[in-house]
């Protein structure tokens, strides 16, 4: 099925070749059809040729939103029941669930309420049932394995719909997707096994936050040498009497930070053994000076001219420079693939109102940069000529690029 999109100054669509001519009672249906999550196409005569035309102002492809944004457990959630309610709206309207179309280019996301919506194509040649299969394939490959719901939901929902013969009404009964309702069950049923335990745990936290700040306390003891060595061996001894696990007080014949040996040895010895405790707290407070050190010597690395000039030497390839009159910055291309729009998820930022969320998107293959529109609001234009959705344009060096109406020039 061979796609096209067109850009017009207000709007912009999708563009099939008509399959099926439309009955009158179906023209009729679709001409009054309920606001929902389906777009009907318009049917336009060419050249002695008939062509549906969507209205996809505002939306973006699933294919295009996926290439920058990966396909949660909640994203998943969206596009199921959007296809449920869209078979849903169908069989009200009395036309066939079969035409709706599964395929991530003509399935397409609202820029700002995010619904899903699906293209009614007359005469779909592919029953729904396996047109879903095909697109849950597709949807397994763009998956976000790090999400574990997302993950089981759709291995689950996948496996359920490659069984044979499987009927509409089984592939909307696998749509209610019971899954969300499993969350419900993570939470305790009652509190009463989780209360006496409570005390206990806050006892435990409070007792390791003690035990913490009295650690620390010892160590800023040892390096900015805040006490006597008779202090700072009673705080060492009482730390070593704690994870030892020994009883509470010194041994006997101890005085505090010397053992009961020297404690019976003369003033002369006693001043020796000071001495000799003094000299293990030079050694000790050698240990700051390496921490000091360290920086230092990075100090040092990090003002080496030779790696910085080579950290700077490589100049951005791709530079949008900003030449409006709103005062907002240049664009640094960084990336392959390098979004362009008005919210902060956006590599390249431009927070003006006329911009869209997300409003085009430059890619690089090779040493050739290409632009595209992603079916913006009010276009991009490159040297004057407006962009259609999904058609890539190649970057001429300063060639003027608008967004709307801001102005960048590429460099």
């Amino acid at each position: 099925m061979k796609i096209q999109y067109i850009r017009k100054l207000t709007a912009s669509y999708m563009v099939l070749a008509q399959c099926e001519e439309l009955q009158e009672w179906e023209k009729k249906m679709i001409a009054h059809a309920p606001k929902g999550n389906i777009v009907f196409a318009e049917c336009v005569q060419e050249n002695g040729e008939k062509y549906l035309w969507y209205n996809i102002t505002g939306k973006q492809a699933l294919d295009a939103v996926l290439e920058t944004e990966t396909f949660s457990y909640d994203m998943l959630c969206n596009v199921l029941n959007g296809i449920y309610e869209a078979v849903q709206q169908l069989e009200g309207m009395l036309l066939p669930a079969q035409s709706i179309l599964l395929s991530a280019e003509s399935i397409f996301v609202d820029y700002r309420t995010r619904q899903i919506s699906f293209c009614y194509y007359p005469g779909n040649p592919m029953p729904l049932p396996e047109a879903f299969r095909t697109f849950m394939e597709y949807l397994l490959t763009r998956l976000d394995h790090s999400d574990e719901r997302a993950v089981k939901a759709a291995y689950d929902i996948y496996g359920q719909s490659s069984a044979g013969g499987m009927e509409l009404k089984e592939l909307k009964s696998l749509l209610l997707m019971p899954y969300e309702k499993d969350e419900a069950k993570t939470e305790p049923e009652g509190l009463d096994d989780t209360e006496p335990e409570e005390p206990k745990a806050y006892a435990t936290v409070g007792q390791k936050e003690q035990d913490g700040k009295r650690d620390a306390s010892i160590w800023k003891q040892i390096f900015r040498g805040e006490s006597t060595v008779q202090e700072l061996l009673a705080a060492v001894w009482e730390k070593i009497w704690k994870t030892t696990g020994t009883a509470a007080g010194r041994p006997a014949g101890e005085k505090a930070g010397r053992p009961a040996d020297e404690a019976a040895a003369s003033g002369d010895k006693r001043r020796t053994g000071r001495w000799k405790i003094g000299g293990n707290m030079k050694n000790m407070q050698k240990e700051p000076e390496a921490f000091v050190f360290e920086p230092e010597e990075e100090e040092h690395k990090s003002a080496n001219p030779t790696v910085l000039l080579a950290g700077i030497s490589q100049k951005p390839e791709g530079i949008l420079r900003y030449e409006g009159t709103g005062g907002y910055s240049d664009l640094v291309i960084e990336k392959d693939n390098y979004v362009i729009g008005s919210t902060a998820e956006c590599d390249g930022r431009i927070p003006s109102a006329t911009v869209s969320r997300r409003h085009a998107k430059i890619s690089k293959k090779g040493a050739v940069f290409f632009i595209e529109d992603l079916n913006s609001s009010n276009g991009t234009r490159v040297g004057g000529e407006l962009l259609n959705y999904k058609t890539g344009m190649s970057l001429q060096k300063n060639e003027v690029v608008m967004f709307a109406d801001e102005k960048f020039r590429f460099i």
